[in-house]
């Protein structure tokens, strides 16, 4: 019989949060653990997980602050120890109105009170957990068959928020004065108030002004993208593609009052909205785009 004994000389490095781009990193990672630049590229793409079992200990310890310049959070554990779960947060986001079938077997698998759960996911985020990757993991992969609900995970050592002003509120003096203060600027594509905040910084904000803002992970965000004009919405061959597209009558693109209406994409990721506003630009069209605000579900 034979156990796995750990070394005191060599360590795993385990990713906890990956870089925006991962190019530099990959360099870095593959220079020192000693994996060919594809690999260390395709490891860093994934949401957490162990880069290398066995690294000698002086190497892991130099590559970490090199890691962390580039926006790379790694843990360092003895080699052959049990893994770590590492946390995510989990966000249920209801996309249409869930089935009472839905709504029950969510709140089982939960353990969450059905009439809670309704709350919890008619909130800006929908209903937001922090549990191990594993048990996200098995969540998601329940309901990926289920339209109604969207399973979105975030990295919680990566994560960051943007702040959106409640509806009907408007900006007042003193969160002015906070965000100014934390060097804090809105954001032009999103229409966030403050962005890029870090967990700590988010929570200091809404604890101050959370009657007016929502801090909302960027993970977690969704954007509908609606017509916003254009030089060449005349064309039509255009207008026949935006018809089929938004699937409006052709004729409401003669009207701009009814054009600024049009929805082109719904349930749109951050990442995802910036793809579609660049593509939509080149071909001559402006677009603007919304936060998602989930709508209250009613009570079962």
């Amino acid at each position: 019989m034979s156990a796995t004994v750990a070394s005191s000389h060599e360590v795993r490095v385990t990713l906890v949060s990956k870089p925006p781009r991962p190019g530099l990193a990959a360099g870095v990672i593959s220079d020192h653990l000693g994996l060919d630049r594809p690999q260390a590229t395709r490891l860093l793409a994934r949401e957490g997980g162990v880069l290398a079992e066995a690294v000698a200990r002086p190497v892991a310890e130099r590559l970490v602050p090199l890691l962390l310049a580039l926006g790379v959070t790694v843990r360092l554990d003895p080699s052959g120890s049990a893994e770590a779960a590492l946390p995510v947060d989990v966000a249920v986001q209801p996309l249409r109105m869930p089935s009472e079938g839905t709504v029950g077997r969510l709140a089982a698998h939960l353990s969450y009170d059905e009439s809670a759960l309704r709350t919890a996911l008619s909130r800006p985020q929908g209903l937001v957990l922090r549990m191990g990757r594993r048990e996200a993991e098995t969540l998601r992969r329940s309901f990926r068959r289920d339209g109604s609900v969207r399973i979105a995970l975030s990295n919680v050592a990566g994560a960051r928020f943007d702040l959106f002003l409640k509806p009907g509120c408007e900006m007042s003096a003193g969160l002015a004065t906070l965000l100014r203060r934390l060097g804090l600027k809105p954001c032009l594509f999103s229409g966030a108030v403050g962005a890029g905040l870090s967990p700590r910084t988010a929570a200091l904000v809404v604890r101050q002004h959370g009657g007016l803002v929502d801090a909302v992970n960027r993970d977690f965000q969704r954007f509908d993208l609606f017509l916003a004009g254009g030089r060449e919405l005349a064309r039509p061959d255009l207008a026949d593609f935006l018809a089929t597209r938004a699937r409006i009558e052709r004729t409401r693109l003669l009207s701009p009052a009814e054009a600024r209406s049009i929805r082109l994409e719904a349930g749109l990721s951050r990442a995802a909205a910036r793809r579609f506003h660049e593509d939509y630009a080149a071909i001559g069209l402006d677009t603007r785009i919304e936060l998602v605000a989930l709508a209250p579900l009613a009570e079962g």
